[in-house]
């Protein structure tokens, strides 16, 4: 009969009713498969969209290119010429905008609060940067042609900041002197409107004005620090960036944003790469578990085992059957963690939403009986951390498909040594015994 190994085999799976222990076991390992898969799934989607958003809100914000001065000069990275070189990068293909900024750090301080900030100067009432420019929410159309700044939402709510206030900037400005040092620069400036960049380090503590407002504020004349770069193409920052390169000369460097932000991509693609080892351990426990699992069912089918060799079974035979009984434990328990891990990521923020509800209502229930005091809403992604507006997913089909072959194949694999210790049984003295 073909394919009798198959049949054999998911007959061997259901136990004896007297040896229910045996079925559970098989069951469990479906499960921890199930497990493993579905975790994978559902974690690596979120970090994969928690990771994109932040590199898109970066991007979004930040240059995908930055042009600045080679010289060794004291203010050497200051670059007088900052208008032919921008637009003599605007005509390089592939470049969406180029436009010259100032930035430097420096002191916020209203009222009585003091923070540091970080100062952002770009762009004029004849070009404004669209880039910047679409993250003002209040009063955009001011922007270059009034005497002021613009200051994150979240930075306006922590100090209670209104639209029309006066804030002051300090920073350093003018050469270093080994008599006073470096002189700071005062600057006082009304508050023309709130932008929302949904990072949250920029909400807080970046300040946006006018290239001529900066030059101002930091003493330094008509220059630049440098030329921010727009690109249509974000995966072909490297590439665009030696082409930049070639047009302005050495006299000039490139950067993109993964070298300038190198250490926040490095860490976001190694804890990455933890969490993922981390719950592949999940998977590899399930092939334990399967090992195991297997080798109870040989130990139950002892007799069963002999009467197959005796009747002409052949050891290969023998192999198959235990091998494809870890093959369908693990095609089972994989098929199941990818069908509801793929719908638990789509369908995460309705979830979580779900969740915190049903947990604030128990909550408040509890409160209110027991005459606890005031109740504060809980929330499972606290927004002052991570400054999301929903919960990111973002499912990479490629690395489900690995997922899923790789629990198959674990699973596969963990049932060839018992199988092999069956296959090498002797059908004369396992039937003596039995």
């Amino acid at each position: 009969m073909k394919f009798f190994e198959f049949f054999i085999g998911l007959r061997y799976l259901r136990s004896k009713k007297e040896q229910g222990f045996i079925s559970f076991n098989t069951m469990l390992s479906v499960l921890i498969v199930f497990l493993g898969v579905f975790i994978l799934i559902v974690v690596l989607s979120v970090m994969n969209g928690f990771q994109g958003q932040i590199k898109d809100k970066i991007l979004d914000v930040d240059s995908h290119i930055t042009v600045s001065n080679l010289s060794s000069e004291i203010d050497g990275r200051a670059i007088r010429d900052y208008r032919p070189l921008a637009e003599g990068i605007k005509k390089v293909k592939g470049v969406k905008s180029a436009y010259p900024y100032i930035q430097g750090q420096g002191l916020f301080r209203f009222r009585r609060n003091v923070g540091p900030v970080i100062i952002r100067g770009m762009g004029s009432k004849n070009e404004i940067p669209a880039d910047t420019v679409k993250f003002i929410k209040v009063n955009r159309e001011s922007f270059g042609k009034e005497h002021g700044v613009y200051i994150g939402e979240e930075m306006a709510h922590n100090y209670n900041i209104k639209k029309g206030q006066t804030v002051e900037i300090i920073v350093p400005k003018g050469r270093l002197s080994y008599v006073t040092g470096v002189t700071p620069g005062i600057g006082r400036y009304k508050v023309l409107g709130f932008f929302k960049t949904g990072y949250y380090d920029f909400d807080t503590k970046l300040i946006l004005m006018s290239l001529k407002d900066s030059q101002k504020l930091f003493s330094l004349g008509d220059v630049a620090y440098g030329v921010g770069v727009k690109i249509d193409d974000i995966y072909r920052m490297t590439e665009m960036a030696s082409k930049i390169q070639t047009v302005i000369g050495f006299e000039y460097s490139t950067m993109t944003a993964e070298q300038k932000n190198h250490n926040l991509f490095y860490a976001l693609k190694l804890e990455k790469l933890i969490m993922t080892i981390i719950l592949f351990l999940v998977i590899i426990s399930a092939g334990f578990t399967i090992m195991g699992t297997i080798v109870m069912v040989i130990m139950e089918k002892k007799k069963s085992i002999g009467v197959l060799k005796s009747m002409g079974a052949r050891p290969k035979s023998i192999m198959i059957i235990f091998i494809l009984e870890g093959f369908l434990i693990g095609v089972t328990g994989t098929f199941l963690g990818v069908i509801l891990g793929l719908a638990t990521a789509l369908n995460l923020e309705a979830i979580i939403i779900w969740i915190e509800d049903a947990i604030n209502s128990v909550m408040l229930f509890v409160y209110q009986t027991f005459d606890l005091g005031v109740f504060y809403r809980i929330n499972i992604v606290p927004t002052n951390v991570y400054y999301i507006d929903s919960i990111p997913t973002d499912i990479d089909p490629e690395f489900v498909v690995f997922i899923a072959s790789v629990a198959i194949f674990l699973s596969t694999f963990a049932a060839i040594f018992p199988a092999w210790q069956a296959s090498r049984q002797k059908p004369v003295e396992t039937i003596r015994y039995e």
